[in-house]
């Protein structure tokens, strides 16, 4: 992942770098979390209260009159639109670090020539590359892949924050994809990087063609999605699950293992597991047999 900074950044100078308030202990921001994975040196953004004792000495953008027992609050109406535009300034004072390493491709791999390996690209034994595949920087695939042709894997995801004038700002996308063992891939797919962490999709996931997997989704283990399917950021697929042809889902669904989605769903809820839905909003077709 770039998320981590070139070099270190003082919360008050990030904080005069975008006319803000700051409050608390002067840090120095080494890297970028969510908050749930805040620690010391990291810089995270909060739309919510914050936890005081829950956090250590990190600098955390929030709304006015927040504060945290160690590290910096940085003041903004907006959290998240701050947070979007803190990357872009990081960027310009002092960068995030880049993948340098070649790419890694294992023993008995078949790679097209016309596809494209980029930096610290990892690449499993026997792992199949189609032709005119494009994989980006950072992105890790197993052994005994498909990855059929015209795919796109580890390009940055789809996130913006309108400004006061309600122009899109884009967020910077710093994390990065992860592909399991025995995974095969359609062609024409896409595969967003994560925005801070990993889009992960485990082993034995086979994809249809015309798939869309947004950042930070997670496929599990074994599940089928088939063709033209869209996943909206954050998804969770569960083992062995089925979505069918041309659904949607909103963003962080979470679909529970061994369910069903019908054909060309609007799914707008999460999916209980072993149950099956279907329809525009999805609607329960079969309910779990299963106590959870």
């Amino acid at each position: 992942m770039r998320n981590t900074l070139s070099k270190r950044v003082r919360a008050s100078e990030l904080a005069a770098s975008m006319g803000l308030p700051w409050f608390g202990t002067d840090v120095s921001i080494s890297h970028v979390r969510t908050l749930d994975t805040v620690d010391e040196g990291a810089l995270a953004f909060a739309n919510s209260d914050l936890d005081q004792k829950r956090h250590c000495a990190a600098t955390i953008i929030a709304k006015p009159g927040a504060r945290i027992s160690k590290g910096a609050v940085i003041e903004a109406d907006n959290p998240r639109l701050a947070f979007a535009r803190a990357l872009h300034q990081i960027e310009r004072l002092a960068g995030f670090r880049g993948y340098e390493a070649e790419a890694s491709v294992g023993e008995g791999a078949k790679v097209s020539s016309t596809a494209v390996l980029g930096r610290s690209v990892t690449i499993g034994a026997r792992t199949v590359i189609g032709e005119n595949v494009v994989i980006c920087d950072g992105t890790r695939i197993g052994s005994d892949c498909i990855i059929k042709s015209n795919t796109v894997i580890g390009e940055p995801g789809f996130g913006f924050e309108r400004d006061e004038n309600g122009v899109p700002v884009r967020i910077m996308h710093l994390g990065d994809v992860v592909i399991g063992d025995r995974v095969e891939i359609g062609s024409l797919n896409t595969i967003c990087r994560a925005t801070l962490g990993t889009t992960v999709v485990e082993d034995d996931v086979k994809t249809d063609d015309h798939v869309h997997i947004a950042h930070n989704c997670r496929i599990r283990r074994g599940a089928l999605i088939t063709a033209c399917v869209e996943l909206s950021g954050g998804v969770d697929v569960g083992e062995f699950s089925w979505i069918g042809p041309n659904s949607s889902l909103m963003q962080k669904i979470t679909v529970g293992d061994g369910s069903l989605v019908g054909i060309g769903s609007n799914v707008t809820k999460p999916v209980a597991k072993g149950s099956t839905v279907a329809g525009n909003p999805a609607r329960v077709l079969r309910a779990s047999t299963d106590p959870q």
